[in-house]
């Protein structure tokens, strides 16, 4: 008789358990959310667009020609709208080389109906922003003491 009074305590307790574990495994699933949001603006913001030539003196390698085509409208040829749709599309093609599109041209079509932008995506051989972003998790540590 006993047992059959501590059967709905054992039950209850294993329910409150359970949802415990599953705000628990919510939240961390929210963290690691933030954190590859956190990591792709970072990774994206290095990212250099420019009209301009690579700068002289620096060597660099050419990844790639870029090039899209949208309808004529105020925002196509607003030059925030192209930094970040050259970004978006270098980062998809080399997220881990890209260090800058350069060489950027739009141009409009004859009657108007479209811009065409194209631009240059290129690694630098050297790149102390893309090395460090590339490692920057690496070797934290989550105590003071260093002990984890």
């Amino acid at each position: 008789m006993r047992s059959s009074r501590f059967l709905p305590l054992i039950a209850i307790g294993l329910a409150v358990c359970l949802s415990a574990c599953g705000a628990i495994e919510a939240e961390r699933q929210a963290q690691e959310a933030k954190r590859q949001e956190f990591v792709k603006r970072v990774d994206t913001a290095h990212v250099w667009v420019t009209t301009e030539s690579p700068p002289p003196g620096k060597p660099y390698q050419v990844l790639g020609q870029l090039s899209y085509t949208v309808p004529f409208s105020p925002d196509a040829i607003e030059e925030s709208t192209i930094t970040d749709k050259l970004k978006t599309m270098a980062m998809a093609k080399w997220p881990d080389t890209i260090d800058a599109v350069v060489k950027v041209n739009q141009t409009v079509s004859n009657d108007g109906s479209q811009v065409t932008v194209t631009g240059e995506a290129i690694q630098y051989d050297q790149s102390v922003d893309r090395n460090a972003l590339r490692h920057m998790n690496e070797g934290l540590v989550a105590s003071p003491s260093g002990t984890q």
